[in-house]
């Protein structure tokens, strides 16, 4: 499975290659054909330009003959040519065709052949073709001509360059019929192609290997991720993914990182709540036992008759409603409690006023500071009275528990202190309690189910009403902390966004 992506992109490469070298191919055969034939034809051109500059002194000294013995150039060039000319004249011409390198023809104006040589073919034309006339036309006008116009005549495709022979006055005394059969710019063409393969293979096989390193290069970090990723299914998140690429391999891999990080917290979390859970039962079963023993033994002594005495009897009943005070009030706190963590329990949320709320709550707390002499004392810094979505009776419930914990931990005739400031849109409610103080440790602990913290003596309580509050404090949005110091006390803080 690992080697299927290779495999597909090597191929996709290849592919690729391949059908970029056939392009490549097509056109260049295009271009190179056009431009071999016309390389061959300025080619042709040049040679003919030469082999007519270099007849020019000889013809107008036989021009010049002919005029002083009233004869055509034709009649000087025929019959007689062999004894005018001499050998000097067939050496010369011999050059001339082997500079040729192609089959020559030297007319005059009326068509009428000067001189044949042959270059590649053994058979000498004497008689030209009647359209070699047209070309002889154009070039009698100065002009150098190209044209086709021996390929009926010779059988097959050629290129024909013509070139006048002129004096030193300008004019045109002969022409130069220069032809090359288009088989021999073939041979060239063929050369090119077998050259032109030979190139696209070596590239191509170039290609194929640089595509098989580039692939393996590519999948490496592919394969890295996918075997991070075999890992983080069996819930092994030890393992780093190492992949330094700055494109979208590495973003993918920064977020496989970030993914294993919050599958571990994820893990560290479950395992941690499974715990708690264990803990949660473990613990609320040993706190419904005891209430449970104490009533059905104070029941059982008083069914079989143990206990007569009225005042004994008292002291039980008395007992047995003490214990079912602890029992209901510890299901009630696990009934708030589990309608608080359940995400489907809807808060009512209406505007509500701290000022009130608090106010309300010292009210419903003085008595029980009087028990004690306790003092409550509230110090508003606001002005106006500050407003809020919320549900009055769960806010309310939040700030009893805070200061029932302050009373609670404090000893007689404290002062227990509620501020209210407003600071950086913030409302910040703080119950201060001078006279107590939590641990470092303790303090990660005890907004925990049934943490109490430890006293000198018993107190009262379930161990749920810092849990409770701290489940309201994050229903509202509400930032719920606590400081403690050795010297200056404990203080809970309440954090209400504005």
């Amino acid at each position: 499975m690992k080697n299927k992506l290779t495999r597909k992109l090597i191929l996709y490469f290849s592919l690729t290659l391949l059908l970029f070298s056939i392009v490549i191919g097509i056109a260049f055969g295009l271009l190179f054909s056009k431009q071999t034939v016309t390389i061959h034809t300025e080619e042709m051109t040049r040679r003919a330009v030469v082999i007519a500059d270099t007849l020019t002194d000889y013809f107008s000294e036989q021009k010049t003959s002919s005029s002083n013995n009233s004869s055509s150039m034709h009649d000087m060039m025929g019959s007689n040519s062999s004894m005018k000319m001499g050998m000097g004249y067939s050496s010369f011409l011999k050059f001339m065709d082997e500079l040729a390198m192609d089959d020559i023809w030297i007319v005059d104006e009326n068509a009428d052949t000067i001189t044949v040589g042959h270059g590649m073919h053994s058979k000498a034309y004497n008689k030209l073709p009647t359209n070699a006339r047209d070309v002889i036309k154009k070039v009698y006008t100065g002009k150098t001509t190209t044209s086709d116009a021996f390929s009926n005549f010779i059988g097959e495709p050629t290129v024909t360059v013509g070139s006048p022979i002129k004096n030193s006055s300008g004019d045109v005394l002969a022409v130069v019929l220069l032809h090359s059969a288009v088989s021999t710019v073939h041979k060239e063409k063929k050369q090119g192609y077998v050259l032109l393969f030979i190139s696209i293979l070596i590239a191509w096989i170039i290609g194929l290997f640089l595509s098989i390193i580039l692939s393996k290069k590519f999948i490496a970090p592919i394969n890295k991720m996918s075997n991070f990723t075999e890992e983080l299914v069996v819930e092994n998140y030890e393992e780093s993914l190492d992949i330094i690429e700055k494109n979208e391999i590495g973003q993918l891999g920064e977020k496989l990182t970030i993914l294993k990080n919050r599958l571990a917290e994820a893990k560290f979390q479950r395992e941690n709540r499974e715990q708690a859970q264990k803990n949660f039962l473990s613990t609320i079963s040993h706190e419904l036992r005891t209430p449970v023993t104490v009533i059905r033994g104070s029941l059982e002594s008083l069914i079989d008759g143990l206990i007569d005495q009225p005042e004994k009897i008292e002291q039980y009943h008395q007992q047995l409603l003490d214990e079912s005070i602890v029992l209901e009030r510890l299901i009630n706190d696990l009934l708030e409690l589990s309608r608080l963590e359940n995400p489907e329990f809807i808060i009512t949320m209406e505007p509500v006023a701290i000022g009130d709320i608090l106010s309300d709550c010292l009210r419903s707390l003085r008595l029980k500071a009087s028990e004690k002499e306790q003092q409550l004392l509230l110090e508003n810094s606001v002005e106006q009275p500050v407003i809020v979505n919320g549900d009055y009776g769960r806010i309310r419930q939040l700030f009893v528990i805070l200061i029932e914990n302050a009373l609670k931990f404090s000893p007689n005739q404290a002062r227990i202190t509620i501020q209210v400031k407003t600071d950086t849109n913030k409302l910040i409610v703080s119950i201060h309690n001078p006279d107590s103080y939590i641990s470092p440790k303790e303090q990660k602990e005890i907004f925990q189910r049934f943490h109490q913290a430890p006293a000198k003596e018993q107190l009262d309580g379930t161990g749920l009403g810092l849990t409770i509050a701290k489940e309201i404090a994050e229903r509202h949005h509400f930032d719920l902390i606590v400081s403690s110091d050795k010297e200056l006390g404990t203080t809970f803080y309440v954090k209400i966004p504005l």
